[in-house]
């Protein structure tokens, strides 16, 4: 009697087991999903690489326009050392030297010829370093280089991100008179990984510009008197 209410109990609990899952079918599937999502994890990892890239030379030349900036922020763009060689700018001599330091901190090379890692080397015809200062006695900012602001290079590319205007701009009603000094670089990034696919979006090459604004003591203009 046992026995057989056993056997009618599992007439009714009896699972039918589910078909087996055809396993060459479902790595088929797998397979062309891979394939179809590779090339698009392909080109937004390269895409982050070349970012990468970009922002690691953007920094590099904020930090040469910051160190130049700080430097020749305790100088004196009026004075001129005829003794000095190596200056080809004339009276411009302070102007030079600060745009030429923002080159040499980009190319170490330039001074030291066992230098040996990552360079940035300014192209002249299609890069630049411009130098700027102006004084302002909170109603009026004048530039106090009568030719406009220095230029490294000549090739007529760039005009400075600031003008006197903008500086004024800046200066609230009342403010103490100051000096300001602006030093700018423009670089044409090259693309570094140089994939076709990544020029739909950035152009190569990619125009990077940095710039450092200090308050520089020799350009502020008398207490009592106009730029």
């Amino acid at each position: 009697m046992q026995k057989a209410l056993q056997k009618i109990v599992s007439l009714f609990t009896k699972t039918t087991p589910l078909p087996k899952k055809n396993t060459r079918k479902s790595r088929g599937q797998s397979l062309v999903e891979v394939a179809i999502a590779f090339p698009i994890l392909i080109m937004l990892f390269t895409g982050m690489v070349e970012f990468g890239f970009i922002l690691n030379f953007y920094l590099s030349l904020l930090d040469a326009t910051r160190d130049s900036a700080r430097l020749y922020s305790g100088g004196d763009p009026f004075t001129w050392n005829p003794d000095i060689v190596k200056n080809p700018r004339g009276a411009d001599e302070f102007y030079y030297e600060t745009a030429f330091l923002v080159q040499r901190t980009l190319d170490p090379l330039i001074d030291d010829a066992s230098y040996r890692g990552r360079r940035i080397v300014l192209d002249p015809l299609l890069d630049d370093v411009i130098v700027s200062v102006y004084s302002s006695n909170g109603t009026t900012t004048l530039p106090r280089r009568a030719a406009g602001p220095y230029h490294l290079f000549s090739n007529g590319r760039y005009v400075s991100i600031f003008t006197a205007t903008d500086i004024a701009n800046t200066r609230v009603s009342g403010a103490p008179n100051a000096g300001v000094l602006m030093v700018e670089v423009h670089y044409n990034y090259h693309h570094v990984l140089s994939l076709p696919w990544m020029t739909a979006f950035l152009p190569n090459p990619l125009h990077l510009r940095a710039y450092t604004i200090m308050p520089i003591r020799a350009a502020e203009p008398p207490e009592t008197a106009s730029p």
